[in-house]
């Protein structure tokens, strides 16, 4: 019975993890590949729980469970920021260039995803892998078993204070990934206003639609180099954060 329960709440804090966490989450990632990685994750993380005593009464067990849930859920969340960053700097930029009229239904995201979005939601993707951060993402969530064990998680005020602070550095990174091209884009608004005063004959509109499109590829062409040591500092840090929440709910 207690190897039962034991597993039960392991499966709790994992799936619920797994459920929202990059990666994991995807629509395109198999449902079979979901069961196999949660369940190997649950096997995994049985050395790391320490004593773990029989809970007699079954409330207690459900109010332990949905503890478990709510944690799992709250890493899973901070895991996902900063690909909820890019995405968000994504589409300020589409919606700067001209690109959000061109949005459309990402069957992989479940959400109406900008073309700048998209592009940045990969290449974030392909940074993860390449750091091979996703065993750290994967290390960090044997660790929580450790640093807080089956059903002492305690969310206090701090640690919600913790999680808002996190969420304002995602729109502060969105914002920093977003400028260049933001900035870049506005500028030539500007001088196109100024050229359709002087020249009112020229067709703005169509002109400033290719203009911007070969303006903002070119540029992110330009600072490629630049985003990716930008985006592996940032996951880097979003990983290092979940680890802070953890100790924080201690």
């Amino acid at each position: 019975m207690v190897a039962v329960e034991l597993g039960a709440l392991l499966l709790c804090r994992i799936a619920s993890f797994l459920a929202i966490s990059p990666v994991f989450s995807q629509r395109g990632f198999p449902n079979l590949a979901k069961i196999v990685v949660g369940g190997s994750l649950v096997i995994a993380a049985y050395p790391a729980v320490g004593d773990f005593k029989e809970i007699s009464s079954l409330l207690l067990f459900g109010v332990i469970a949905l503890k478990e849930i709510l944690f799992g859920l709250a890493m899973g969340y901070l895991s996902q920021l900063v690909f909820s960053g890019v995405m968000m700097a994504g589409e300020m930029i589409d919606f700067q260039v001209g690109f959000s009229m061109a949005q459309a239904y990402d069957t992989t995201m479940e959400v109406a995803a900008s073309q700048f979005g998209k592009l940045y939601y990969w290449l974030t993707l392909a940074v993860f892998f390449m750091l091979n951060l996703h065993h750290q993402l994967i290390l960090g969530l044997m660790e929580s078993f450790k640093i807080v064990p089956l059903g002492t998680a305690v969310l206090k005020g701090t640690t919600v204070e913790g999680v808002v602070e996190l969420f304002e550095k995602t729109v502060v990174m969105a914002l920093s990934l977003a400028a260049p091209l933001v900035i870049a884009v506005l500028i030539i608004d500007i001088v196109l206003g100024v050229i359709s005063r002087s020249i009112p004959q020229i067709n703005i509109l169509m002109l400033s639609l290719s203009i911007k499109t070969a303006v903002a590829i070119l540029l992110f062409l330009l600072v490629l180099p630049n985003l990716l040591d930008f985006l592996a500092n940032n996951i880097a840090g979003g990983i290092a954060n979940i680890l802070d929440f953890v100790k924080a709910s201690r």
